[in-house]
């Protein structure tokens, strides 16, 4: 039996190991991808740090994929539009849906799906791997791209932006702040400008990433580096809003609860806020519902990742399209040695910024949006090189690469 490398996270905070395991022969109805990009998800973080408490572990983690098809089980396949898939085809693939349930099956919400695994318990199932197998109820969804590696690898984290601006309906013409300008955020900013925004305020840093924000549509940016304390930012985004008044909808990318607070403050009285970032609990706040949302009238929402195979789809259209500066999103390739030094970097910023979390409602930086959106916003696992740094996205990247 054919053998290939795969990393395994043993337990919670243990050790990612690249270990040498026997490769599935495809069955009937499934795929064998050879891995070429998979994206380092502030959701990894999340696993390594024993946050998602639905793991099973060993756990081979990796759900930003992108591969090509190596070959099927009998009878053949097909992607999500229905298209043939043959060996060459360049694919993105999402695992953790069963595909089967009545959510993935009838509701078209494999968010919700009720199967849903975060650490996928068998080899290959994840992406941080020399091969996907690409079978239910580990991965069910497939889409052939004609998009490069380093464009494609982020059709997950542009469906996380798809799903917030579909739910958030910009209008046509409005005023939209965009909070951290890690990848969530650069990609929400890029669909919610072609939705129709006409003017794009995002808060953030460093300064490099802040120069991707503008390649991406950003009209003004404010350097948290530069504005240090958070009600000084709060009224230099006010001084960008039409007569002062503040923001028609706000999107919070930065994924710790005292930022949600403060991107409150960026909404203009019967304006929106959308809360993307949250992935996990990074403690509670004191928020004031008479004066923060009721006096404002303003309209509070949530979204947790994508949400849906529509979403998915759309993604990779845009991406495709190639209308935006993709490439400058994804900063470093590492190989599958480097996994664990990606992941226990993005650990420590989650870790740093949370214990730091109240700094946002006092004097100071507020720490939370130094991550930018998630932490790894834009690390990515290779299976084949050294460490290759690649666009403007400064030290955070999306990125895990494959070769021996």
């Amino acid at each position: 039996m054919r053998t290939a490398r795969a990393v395994v996270l043993d337990k919670p905070l243990g050790s990612f190991s690249v270990e040498e395991l026997p490769l599935p022969e495809p069955a009937p109805g499934t795929v064998l991808l050879r891995m070429e990009l998979s994206g380092c998800c502030a959701t990894d973080a999340h696993t390594y740090l024993g946050q998602w408490k639905n793991v099973v572990f060993p756990a081979f983690l990796g759900h930003e994929n992108v591969g090509t098809v190596v070959s099927t089980g009998s009878g053949g396949q097909r992607d999500y539009l229905g298209q043939e898939l043959v060996p060459g085809d360049r694919v993105f693939a999402r695992w953790g849906w069963c595909g089967q349930c009545y959510e993935c099956r009838t509701l078209q919400q494999p968010r919700r799906c009720r199967n849903r695994a975060t650490g996928a318990p068998a080899p290959f199932s994840g992406g941080f791997a020399e091969y996907l197998y690409v079978s239910a109820p580990q991965t069910t969804f497939m889409l052939k791209m004609a998009a490069s590696p380093t464009t494609a690898v982020l059709s997950e984290p542009l469906g996380v932006a798809v799903t917030a601006v579909r739910r958030a309906v910009p209008k046509l013409g409005e005023t939209i702040v965009v909070q951290g300008c890690g990848a969530i955020g650069l990609l929400t900013l890029g669909v919610v400008k072609a939705a129709g925004a006409a003017r794009a305020i995002v808060v953030g840093g460093p300064p490099e990433r802040l120069e991707v924000a503008r390649s991406f549509g950003a009209d003004v940016v404010v350097d948290i580096d530069q504005v240090r304390d958070p009600h000084d930012r709060t009224r230099a985004v006010l001084a960008e809003t039409m007569g002062g008044l503040g923001a028609d909808l706000v999107f919070g990318c930065v994924g710790l609860a005292p930022a949600w607070l403060e991107g409150i403050s960026y909404v203009r009285d019967g304006g929106r806020f959308m809360e993307l970032g949250l992935a996990s609990d990074t403690g509670d706040v004191t928020f004031n519902p008479s004066t923060q949302l009721v006096a404002k009238n303003i309209s509070l929402m949530g979204t947790l990742g994508l949400e849906n195979y529509q979403d998915a789809l759309i993604a990779g259209r845009i991406l495709e399209a190639g209308r935006l500066p993709f490439e400058e999103v994804v900063s470093h390739q590492l190989p599958l040695g480097r996994v664990g030094d990606a992941m226990r970097r993005a650990a420590r910023d989650a870790a740093g910024n949370t214990a730091q979390r109240g700094s946002a409602s006092g004097r100071g930086r507020n720490p939370a949006l130094r991550s930018g959106g998630n932490p790894s916003s834009s690390w990515n696992i290779r299976s084949s090189c050294n460490e290759r740094p690649v666009g403007r996205a400064g030290r955070r990247g999306r990125a895990v690469h494959h070769e021996r």
